[in-house]
């Protein structure tokens, strides 16, 4: 290959990585403060059903809930992902890189079910981001609330599993 072809891959490639990089980070909110920052009292609270699904749950209106096909939802807060709600059996559950195949930490109750907490990594293409699950049986699948977090839960997603019920 000569130089001028080697220089001409490399540029392409070079444009490639922009496009993507500004398809990926040029859609989000970044001027937002930190979740962790946000007090709870001082936010806007909004109920959220899932009507297929029978669940309810309390967030904040800073963030865009976002609903999938296959009954997961997505909770957006600038750049990030604080609350996922997933509804999954086993295959899909594998397939998408959640708690399927980590070992669960504890014993919990979620919305009075008995179920098991999860820390993981959940990989996403390149990246990953430290999760903690609340997953019960539900429904012949398992229902996963999770939290997208560098550490402990914060008051915000205190909050949001606190308000987490299930309606049968």
């Amino acid at each position: 290959m000569s130089k001028s072809n080697l220089c001409y891959s490399g540029s392409a490639f070079a444009s490639m990585l922009s496009c993507l990089a500004l398809f990926l980070f040029g859609c989000c909110k970044e001027d937002v403060p930190p979740l962790s920052e946000q007090q709870p009292d001082r936010l806007q609270w909004v109920s959220y059903t899932h009507p297929a699904i029978s669940y309810t749950l309390r967030y904040p209106d800073i963030f865009m809930a976002e609903e999938e096909k296959a009954g997961s939802v997505f909770f957006r807060y600038g750049c990030g992902v604080p609350v996922v709600v997933r509804f999954l059996d086993e295959k899909e559950g594998r397939r998408r890189g959640a708690w399927y195949g980590h070992e669960p930490l504890e014993d919990i109750q979620l919305s009075g079910r008995a179920g098991k907490k999860y820390i993981y990594e959940h990989n996403d293409g390149p990246f990953s981001i430290r999760t903690v699950a609340y997953v019960v049986p539900y429904r012949g699948k398992y229902l996963g609330l999770e939290f997208r977090t560098p550490g402990e839960l914060n008051e915000v997603q205190q909050h949001v599993l606190a308000s987490f019920e299930l309606k049968d």
